[in-house]
């Protein structure tokens, strides 16, 4: 097995996590501030971790997949709603990935996992060629 230090995003859906089992490749939009904070500073060829498990659940032992950051875009959304007596503006930003998969991973220990800082777990790459 190899140990790697990865940036970990937590609480990903099943549905995407199989996409990416089956296309290889996938771009993922994260909003979720605790994810967002994560890929704050990651650039392509970083290593992240994709789990389903939410951040307070990860433990060693919880497996995910293993994927290689493609390319990292910061995106603003903006939204303006006005009437005759108000207007609102709202902005929010959320961080596009393109993660293609290099395997499956299981936890051995959290680095890492303080609010408003990179999820940063070590994981051990799981090669299942090698199990007896």
């Amino acid at each position: 097995m190899i140990l790697m230090e990865c940036i970990t995003l937590a609480g990903i859906s099943r549905r995407v996590l199989k996409d990416l089992m089956e296309n290889r490749i996938r771009t993922l939009e994260i909003r979720s501030p605790r994810n967002f904070f994560s890929l704050e500073g990651i650039s392509s060829d970083d290593r992240v971790f994709l789990t389903e498990s939410s951040a307070t659940d990860v433990v060693p032992g919880t497996s995910g997949l293993l994927t290689g950051v493609v390319g990292v875009q910061i995106v603003t959304h903006r939204m303006i709603q006005s009437g005759e007596f108000y207007y609102e503006e709202l902005e929010s930003q959320a961080a596009r990935v393109q993660l293609h998969l290099l395997g499956i991973g299981r936890v051995r220990s959290v680095k890492s996992n303080d609010i408003g800082h990179p999820f940063v777990l070590d994981v051990d790459e799981v090669r299942y060629c090698n199990a007896r």
